[in-house]
C-alpha cells in the first residue's frame, strides 16, 4: 500500500489508501500485543482484530471504488479533447491514449 500511496498523485485516491493503510497499521499494531497479552486479554485483542479487519476489507474496497471513479474521468476528459479536435494528428494521439486508459 506505501508503494500506490508514493505513486498516486489523485487526492481522492491518496486520501482512502491513507485510511487503508492507517488500519492495516492498527492491524499489526494489535497483533503485536497479542503476543504478549494474557489468556484473557488476548480473546478482548482478537475481537478488535477482528472488527478492524473488516474495517479495512470495506475501506479497500473503497480504494478500488475511488481508483475507477478516477480512471472513468479520465477516460471522459480524453473523449471531452476529442470531441473538440479539428487537427487529425491531435486527433489520432488523442485516439491511441484513449486506447491505452
Amino acid at each position: 500500500m506505501k508503494k500506490k500511496l508514493a505513486a498516486t498523485k489523485n487526492p481522492e485516491k491518496r486520501a482512502a489508501l491513507k485510511a487503508a493503510l492507517r488500519t492495516a497499521k492498527k492491524i499489526a499494531k494489535l497483533r503485536k500485543q497479542l503476543a504478549a497479552a494474557s489468556e484473557h486479554q488476548k480473546i478482548a485483542i482478537r475481537k478488535k482484530i477482528a472488527a478492524k479487519k473488516a474495517l479495512l476489507k470495506q475501506k479497500t474496497a473503497l480504494v478500488r471504488h475511488v481508483a475507477h471513479q478516477v480512471a472513468l474521468k479520465k477516460v471522459a476528459k480524453i473523449e471531452a479533447k476529442l470531441a473538440k479536435a479539428t487537427d487529425p494528428k491531435r486527433i489520432k494521439a488523442l485516439k491511441k491514449l484513449l486506447k491505452i486508459s
